[in-house]
């Protein structure tokens, strides 16, 4: 099974070496995050981890109230 790098702060695929791998760092194209730790999963894994963050994101915004603003 082939494995990917997501970003940990955008949940993006698009992570690449960055200076080509000798840094040890991963750069993200979206959001720009350079660092050494991003997520290393399945597409699978990366399908299910998005799919859970949909649904807590729906949960959140039926249980605020409405009509109210967060400013």
């Amino acid at each position: 099974m082939k494995r990917i790098f997501v970003c940990p702060v955008c949940k993006s695929k698009d992570v690449d070496l960055d200076a080509g791998g000798y840094t040890g760092k991963y750069q993200c194209k979206k959001c720009g995050y350079v660092g050494s730790f991003v997520l290393e999963m399945t597409e699978g894994e990366y399908r299910e981890m998005m799919e859970k963050e949909r649904f807590e994101r729906i949960e959140d915004e039926k249980s605020k109230p409405k009509g109210v603003r967060e400013d």
